[in-house]
């Protein structure tokens, strides 16, 4: 049995009433007779989890080394560490949230520990029940790379083998915001692939291209906390003989538009109590009489109270927010370095700041200013 997932995102809600939220479905995937974990990217968070984050994961992936599994190893096209591959493989990309540019992430900081296998355009197959199952990885690269990178790589599905690509891209029609680039379509994916699982998106969707299938098990806690989230119910995919959504534990997630203070009470006071408060996401579209500030103490005790306030914002400030989102802090450092300096050498110079290069800084500032200074005026 496979089991096909993605977007665990731990970490998120750390230090708030939802810090453990993101680890309910590890005890789910626990309870599972599985053969093959796939994960299509964004096991964390952060690309620089907390140490107490980290533990969890690493738990998590040692007791899977303690489970029983019917796969059985036959090849892949780079070297792994053999560790990776007791109890149930855990076989996985890393995701945008992971991607560190130039420096090593948390996933293949996991793959060392010979906790999981990583792919980055490379495939590893196994033997399942007399089965073939081949499985080929692209990790997150940036979206304006991803055609290009899919199109260079050109992965070829292994002749009698059931073929599953994992990916964490946005892929048009389905994108996380409306704000983010896109420059994959479903035309561009590759052919003759079974199952193409791809992450980054947060609500599930299944596809059918060809003779196979575009599988998006959506996050497995919800992060965007929009109106499609709260509709959609969160889990993974289980693949025996037949594809099957499981759903799992969570809070349930309630999203509301109201425009007047009696709305939202009448709203609050009618939910039905449940063993976790639930995440209730008010937007509100005239808040010129509202205190949200009476409202929230008042039914803070009814769930986990978001209200949004409805207001105009412009195209490009909301398209720097997503950005700023979907970047690590390094990336970035280095767009407002591109962007606010004439600084030429702006890269090297933000990861010789991160990774504590005194010696690297002083020399590469020195460099430039004598450049400078040796240029005519």
């Amino acid at each position: 049995m496979l089991l096909l997932t993605s977007d665990f995102h731990l970490g998120y809600g750390y230090n708030t009433e939802r810090e453990k939220d993101c680890f309910f479905v590890l005890d789910e995937i626990l309870k599972e007779q599985t053969d093959l974990i796939l994960f299509a990217g964004d096991l964390f968070d952060s690309r620089v989890p907390r140490l107490e984050v980290l533990a969890e994961a690493m738990n998590f992936l040692s007791k899977l080394k303690e489970k029983k599994s019917e796969a059985k190893f036959i090849e892949c096209d780079k070297e792994i560490n053999k560790r990776a591959l007791h109890g149930v493989p855990f076989i996985s990309i890393y995701g945008n949230h992971e991607r560190r540019a130039n420096l090593i992430n948390p996933i293949q900081s996991l793959e060392k520990a010979g906790l999981l296998i990583n792919l980055h355009c490379q495939k590893i197959v196994f033997e399942l029940n007399g089965e073939k199952i081949a499985i080929h990885g692209m990790s997150y690269v940036p979206e304006k790379y991803s055609r290009d990178v899919l199109t260079e790589w050109n992965p070829k599905p292994v002749p009698d083998a059931k073929n599953i690509l994992l990916l964490h891209q946005n892929i048009e029609p389905f994108i996380y915001s409306p704000l983010e680039d896109v420059n994959l379509k479903i035309s561009d994916l590759p052919k003759g692939f079974d199952i193409i699982l791809n992450g980054h998106i947060h609500f599930r969707n299944t596809v059918q291209i060809g003779q196979g299938k575009l599988l998006m098990p959506g996050s497995t806690i919800p992060t965007q906390l929009n109106k499609k989230e709260s509709e959609i119910r969160k889990g993974y995919f289980i693949l025996n003989r037949e594809l099957k959504f499981k759903e799992i534990k969570q809070r349930d997630f309630y999203y509301k538009v109201a425009e007047r203070k009696e709305e939202i009470e009448e709203f609050l006071k009618n939910l039905k109590n449940s063993e976790l408060k639930p995440i209730i996401k008010i937007k509100i579209k005239n808040t010129s009489r509202l205190d949200l500030n009476i409202i929230e103490k008042k039914y803070r005790e009814r769930g986990i109270l978001i209200f949004k306030k409805e207001m105009e914002r412009s195209f490009e400030k909301q398209k720097t927010e997503i950005l700023r989102k979907q970047m690590s802090a390094e990336e970035y450092g280095m767009k407002l370095l591109k962007e606010k300096s004439k600084f030429k050498d702006s890269d090297e110079l933000l990861n010789l700041i991160i990774e504590d290069d005194f010696a690297g800084v002083e020399k590469l500032l020195k460099d430039n200013f004598e450049e400078k200074e040796k240029q005519p005026t």
